[in-house]
This record gives structure tokens, C-alpha cells and sequence, in this order.
């Protein structure tokens, strides 16, 4: 392990934030209420890349590309948060990188956080944008890639469009970042679990709390849309995952994986042991640097 990830990674232990996602509601909530004030929608003023901001079903997405016209290929791309908590600027940069080295625009919606919307709302503004995107480019031309809570929407864009009754093409590869999922069978919560103490970031708490929130009074709620590995993947070009092996979240991946055979999709898992949760999404210490390049080397295919 470099230097600089056992540095972040005791830094996570030094800050008490597991400590947060332990909490009880309405403390968690709070918690969650006081991050986003200092979160949420932002419209980039540099020069670094083109952007636009569109509406889609009454919320922003903003559009990133090296290039006025847009390319021949695109990602949809999801922020992290436990579909509770908004993005940062300190995802931009990410995004630019994303573009400039894939050749592909990078469109990321800001998504309904389900402090406020149900996750049928959070699936439905997405999916639009999905939609939209097929729309332009062209099916086989879009892929999607998230981390956290946004690894989920990227596998679920997947399990939402089978849903569907005239489903549009679907991701030509998805990329999922310590994807989350609620904890649905006994063997996954005991995965989760026997993992809590190795993790610095996550509380395996959080994980079952999260479903309230997510289902925000609302009782029919998909199953996939509460837990990405009961989704149907058929049709998917391929499927990456990418965890650290001290993860909470990283005992939902059998589950993921049996996803996956039962929709004969091709996958790959990548474990670093001792990583923070989504660390390749930081890439500037090497383990993060070596794996942030192999998700644009799948991107860019």
C-alpha cells in the first residue's frame, strides 16, 4: 500500500465520519440536512472543457465535453451520496478527466436526493436522461459509470430499462464504483457485516437505514431500486466492478455477480485490500491513478 493511501486511510479513522452513518434517524438525518448545505447543484465558470446545463424532468444535468459538437459517444455519469447526499465541485475535475480521456461527453444529472423524492423519482428523472442520450448518440454508444450510490444507478439504469415495456438499447459497459445495495438475503448482511471493522468510511448501519429513506413513505418501490443485484442486466455489453477489499459494501458483490450470470453478462472485479471506499475516484495517490486508468480504458472502447 503507498504512502498516501494508508495517510487517507487513517485519516478516515482519525475523523469519525463512519461514526456519522451509525447514527440514529433522526440524528442521521440531520447530519445528512447539515453536508448539503454545502452541496448540491453548481455551474462551472472555467474554461477547462464546454458545458451545458439542460432540464430534464425539472432538474438540472449538466453536459461536459472537450469539444463544442458532441462526440460520437457518451457516459452517463453518478455522483455518490447514499442517494441522500449532494454532489461537490471535487466531482468535476473527475468528469473532465473522464471526457478528455475517453473521447466520450460526460452527462451528469443531479439527481432527486431521496431526502426529499422517493428513489422512483430519482429513477425516473435518470432514466429520461438515459433516454435522451440513446436519442442523440445512438444505441450501443452510451455507457454509464458511478460510484457509491451512483454505482447502483449505473447497474440499475440497466435493471430499470428491462423493466420497461419497450426497452431502449442497453449500456455498452457499465462501471460500478462500490456500487450500494440495501442488504436483501441473510448471507449478504452477514458478508456486510464480518466486513464493518475493516471499514473506515461506511457503517453497515447505514445500509439498513438508507431503505427508509430511499422508499420516502412510498411502499411500491421496485426491488432493484433498493437492491441493484435483484435487477435483470440482460443486454449490457459488460459489467466492471471496483472495490476496496475492506469495504462494507463490498459483500453484496456474490450477489452482483450472480446478477450477472443470470443475465450472461460479462464481467471483471477489481478488490484492493486496505483501499478507502471508492478511492479510484480520487486519483491522484498510485493505487487510485493505476485504477482510475483501467476505467477509462474500458470507457474508451
Amino acid at each position: 500500500m503507498s504512502i498516501f493511501a494508508s495517510i487517507l486511510r487513517s485519516v478516515y479513522k482519525l475523523s469519525g465520519a463512519k461514526k456519522a452513518f451509525a447514527l440514529p434517524e433522526d440524528a442521521l438525518r440531520k447530519e445528512i440536512e447539515k453536508q448539503n448545505r454545502h452541496r448540491g447543484v453548481f455551474t462551472p465558470t472555467d474554461r477547462k472543457a464546454y458545458y451545458e446545463t439542460i432540464a430534464v424532468n425539472g432538474f438540472p444535468c449538466l453536459i461536459v465535453r472537450e469539444h463544442p459538437k458532441p462526440s460520437e459517444r457518451a457516459i452517463l455519469y453518478f455522483f455518490g451520496g447514499g442517494m441522500v447526499i449532494g454532489p461537490d465541485k471535487g466531482d468535476l475535475p473527475v468528469m473532465r478527466k473522464l471526457c478528455r480521456e475517453t473521447g466520450c461527453d460526460v452527462w451528469f444529472p443531479f439527481y432527486p436526493l431521496c431526502m426529499e423524492h422517493c428513489i422512483t423519482e430519482t429513477y425516473a428523472m435518470v432514466y429520461e436522461c438515459y433516454r435522451k442520450m440513446i436519442a442523440l448518440y445512438g444505441g450501443g454508444n452510451v455507457s454509464t459509470c458511478g460510484f457509491s450510490s451512483g454505482g447502483a444507478l449505473a447497474l440499475g439504469i440497466a435493471a430499470h430499462n428491462n423493466a420497461q415495456p419497450e426497452p431502449l438499447s442497453q449500456p455498452r459497459h457499465i462501471v460500478a464504483v462500490s456500487p450500494g445495495e440495501v442488504p436483501w438475503n441473510d448471507a449478504e448482511m452477514a458478508r456486510m457485516q464480518a466486513l464493518n471493522e475493516r471499514d473506515v468510511a461506511i457503517d453497515y448501519a447505514f445500509m439498513v437505514t438508507v431503505e427508509k429513506l430511499m422508499r420516502h413513505g412510498c411502499e411500491n418501490v421496485p426491488d432493484y431500486m433498493l437492491s441493484g443485484s435483484r435487477g435483470d442486466f440482460t443486454g449490457v455489453g459488460d459489467i466492471h466492478f471496483f472495490y476496496s477489499a475492506d469495504e462494507v459494501l463490498y459483500g453484496a458483490l456474490p450477489d452482483f455477480e450472480e446478477a450477472c450470470k443470470r443475465a450472461n453478462v460479462p464481467y471483471t472485479v477489481s478488490a484492493r485490500p486496505k483501499m478507502v471506499h471508492c478511492y479510484c475516484m480520487l486519483p491522484i495517490f498510485k493505487e487510485a491513478k493505476e485504477d482510475f486508468a483501467k476505467i477509462v480504458d474500458i470507457l474508451k472502447k
